[in-house]
């Protein structure tokens, strides 16, 4: 198994680059929804949320993706910009990944209940590879030695449209599809990032009966200029709209189960991804947890936008 991972991990680097895994998974993604969607920076919420998302991919399988981002982003005092940043670590077998996003936002008002905002990010990243494990020398010679680590800029687009019932956005990643200059054969020119797209949208219904009960069905579409899209489909049950569960399905990938609660400033999510490809032979599935502080929310038991 570490013989073929390795394998893998090279294919990533000295073929196209990364094709796969350049951009993390995330299953929780509406419960940190900035860290895909830079519009969504200090416009969406009026509070200051503090998140630290960890996720392990593929539970089972040595060095498999790893990844952690802590983030924050606020609303300046005019009340129609806003600004974040996150920091970012994602690693999968020798390689790793680096970096630190700044973003600005600006939100317009396009009437008494629906606004819409626009995000840019400005995006630092290191690329690294560890040349010490043993399989990984059967394939040394494509490397250079004296540059196994590479820092590259990057920026990254988004869109992002709501009103207190439903939310829509679109966010561009690598817009600058970056060159990571690794390798000393032809394919150093290969070897880029590639823009990712994504589109999500939901709604939140209520029950006139239940007002206490809230169903949040939602959609996260995936995909890249040379890759298949992917969708999860997903679907909440929130509860005085502090307590929430949920399931996600990834189409041949995985059925995901989702709890969280958030508890005066506090916020807690976990997901469990069941892997029912063919990688279900390997792994018990794949883990989230994210932590998050709600700065300055002083809406307890009112309505949220999550």
């Amino acid at each position: 198994m570490k013989k073929l991972l390795s394998i893998i991990y090279i294919s990533l680097v000295s073929i196209v680059s990364l094709y796969a895994q350049q951009v993390p998974l995330y299953s929780q993604y509406f419960n940190n929804d900035y860290i895909i969607n830079p519009a969504i920076a200090g416009t969406v919420k009026d509070y200051t949320p503090l998140r630290l998302s960890v996720h392990k991919q593929w539970v089972g399988i040595e060095e498999s993706p790893s990844t952690q981002v802590l983030s924050i982003h606020h609303q300046l005092s005019n009340e129609v910009m806003g600004v974040g940043g996150l920091i970012f670590h994602d690693s999968f077998g020798p390689t790793r990944q680096f970096g630190i996003n700044l973003t600005y936002s600006y939100l317009l008002n396009i009437n008494d209940d629906i606004k819409l905002s626009m995000g840019l990010s400005a995006v630092m990243m290191q690329y690294v590879i560890k040349l010490s494990q043993d399989d990984f020398y059967t394939y040394e010679p494509i490397l250079n030695r004296e540059r196994t680590s590479i820092t590259v800029p990057d920026a990254h687009l988004g869109f992002y449209a709501y009103d207190k019932d439903w939310w829509a956005g679109l966010s561009i990643m690598h817009l600058l599809q970056s060159r990571l200059k690794i390798t000393t054969t032809w394919m150093d020119n290969e070897n880029k990032m590639v823009r990712h797209y994504f589109l999500m949208g939901g709604y939140k219904f209520s029950f006139p009966t239940a007002y206490l009960l809230e169903i949040e069905p939602s959609a996260l579409v995936k995909f890249t200029e040379v890759t298949p899209m992917q969708i999860d489909f997903n679907v909440r049950l929130i509860y005085n709209k502090d307590f929430w569960t949920g399931i996600s399905v990834r189409p041949g990938d995985s059925f995901v189960f989702l709890i969280g609660f958030t508890f005066k400033e506090y916020h807690f999510g976990m997901s469990y991804d069941f892997t029912f490809s063919d990688l279900s032979n390997h792994t018990i599935g794949s883990q989230e947890l994210v932590f998050g502080w709600n700065i300055g929310d002083s809406r307890i038991g009112t309505q949220r936008y999550f």
